[in-house]
């Protein structure tokens, strides 16, 4: 008898949940160190400003563009928020429902299994860190914040590394060991 490889839509929506919430953040991210960077958004400004006759100092374009930059990264709080809902739920789920993979300690795992095994409880690592020194930065005392500013930048450089990691896992499964996994994740 083969083994029901469907998903439930629970784990579904979670996994999309989780997928664009975090997308989201990225992009926020991205957004903030590239195009929104305060400076080269105060140069923008003092130069628009500079074509109508008005001249500011460069710390008061800053000023401005913290101003404009904060209103999107408002943005990265709502999903930040949003991605500690559904890492809790993942969690809760997977207490109730078990891992949807081999656990990295079953001696019955090939070596594939454990490697994705490590890859995600390190990316559940990550975002959890990610999210509670988010919530510390968000909510917590203010002589820890600083602390707390660092390790939640440095935790976020796991998610690149896990996106590049699901894609390639994704293609090597379709195409090899386990067929028909996008349409499991996206129907069921």
């Amino acid at each position: 008898m083969e083994k029901d490889t469907r998903l439930s839509n629970i784990h579904r929506f979670i996994h999309w949940g989780l997928a664009l919430s975090m997308l989201v953040m990225l992009t926020t991210i991205l957004l903030r160190l590239g195009w929104m960077e305060k400076r080269h958004m105060a140069e923008i400004i003092q130069q628009g400003l500079f074509k109508i006759d008005l001249l500011i100092t460069d710390k008061n374009a800053i000023v401005i563009a913290k101003n404009i930059r904060n209103v999107m990264f408002q943005w990265h709080l709502y999903f930040g928020y949003s991605v500690a809902v559904f890492v809790l739920l993942r969690f809760i789920y997977m207490a109730k429902y078990g891992l949807q993979y081999p656990s990295a300690f079953d001696a019955k795992a090939n070596i594939r299994q454990k490697f994705q095994a490590w890859v995600y409880w390190l990316f559940y690592l990550g975002i959890t860190l990610s999210v509670v020194t988010g919530l510390l930065i968000e909510f917590g005392p203010a002589a820890i914040e600083h602390q707390m500013e660092t390790v939640h930048k440095l935790a976020l450089w796991y998610f690149i590394p896990f996106i590049s990691l699901h894609l390639a896992g994704i293609i090597l499964a379709e195409f090899g060991h386990d067929k028909g996994v996008v349409s499991r994740i996206i129907s069921g």
